[in-house]
This record gives structure tokens, C-alpha cells and sequence, in this order.
């Protein structure tokens, strides 16, 4: 009864890291991660510019 094709819908590309340094509870809360390899804070006017 089932004439779909399988197609992949998806595939997730997750990059390794490594686990260094992380922020405090109370500063990881203010920015949004533990991590500060992960931490890009918005700057207006800089668009397209994520180096």
C-alpha cells in the first residue's frame, strides 16, 4: 500500500568540539551558553559579517 519513495528528508552535519573553558551559572544564563566558543552576540549593522 505504501508506493512513496524513501527519500532522506535530512541530514545533520555537527561539527567536534572540544570541551574547554566554560562561563559561570549566572553569566551562561546572560548569554545564552555555557560555552564561549559558542557565544556570538548580535551587532547591529554588521550584516553578513560573522567571521
Amino acid at each position: 500500500m505504501n508506493n512513496q519513495p524513501k527519500l532522506r528528508l535530512a541530514r545533520a552535519y555537527v561539527v567536534i568540539q572540544k570541551y574547554n573553558t566554560t562561563y559561570s551559572p549566572e553569566i551562561a544564563l546572560v548569554r545564552g551558553t555555557i560555552f564561549p566558543e559558542l557565544y556570538f552576540p548580535y551587532q547591529r549593522g554588521e550584516i553578513g559579517n560573522y567571521e
